[in-house]
């Protein structure tokens, strides 16, 4: 049904390089929350040689992790995410640019941490599409991060996808009149036993 992808997950996230080509409005539209790069950040983690991808049209830093083989079951999106924090010549550069940009302090606090985004599809016998579930997680704490990615690898592995869909689809009457990520954590509670679908830290 699903493919995992073979992925060799890094442990040290990092930025140490100077960047010459640095403007004030490279720095704006930090994400706080998530994962996006803002041009700042795309051009010191493209120093490093870290592969950036337009993961859901934004510029991140990614690993795609399950793809389906099955005409039924549509991935959405699955992939593991990382950000850098900053080190040596990166940090002494930001150090002394925040006294004319501030937002410069963003990355010089952003800290390094590690996260899954999995969302799967399938298809009704009327072909239209709707979503099965939806969950992501991320975490400062590497150790941390590797532990629930073990679990939930092994739940998704281990999961009957079609009944998974087919439950999600007869039971439409309990989730479709909730409001917003409250459709997501019934989901998640009923398929993962997760009690929501979204475990996030603060990236700085």
């Amino acid at each position: 049904m699903l493919s995992c992808n073979r992925i060799g997950i890094r442990t040290d996230l990092y930025c140490d390089r100077f960047c010459n080509d640095l403007h004030r409005e490279d720095f704006l539209y930090y994400d706080k929350d998530g994962f996006e790069l803002n041009r700042a950040e795309q051009k010191y983690y493209q120093l490093m040689n870290y592969q950036l991808d337009k993961c859901l049209n934004h510029c991140a830093f990614t690993c795609n992790w399950y793809t389906s083989s099955d005409p039924r079951l549509i991935v959405d999106h699955s992939v593991i995410l990382y950000r850098c924090e900053y080190r040596g010549d990166a940090e002494r550069q930001l150090a002394v640019l925040k006294e004319s940009v501030p937002q410069a302090s963003l990355l010089l606090n952003t800290v390094a941490k590690w996260g899954f985004d999995f969302a799967l599809d399938s298809i009704d016998e009327h072909g239209d599409v709707y979503e099965v579930v939806h969950i992501e997680y991320d975490t400062n704490i590497f150790i941390q991060f590797i532990s629930e990615l073990n679990k939930i690898r092994e739940r998704i592995d281990s999961m009957d996808w079609h009944d998974a869909a087919d439950y999600i689809l007869r039971n439409k009457s309990e989730w479709q009149s909730l409001r917003g990520f409250a459709q997501n954590d019934w989901k998640a509670r009923q398929l993962l036993n997760w009690s929501r679908a979204e475990f996030t830290e603060k990236a700085i």
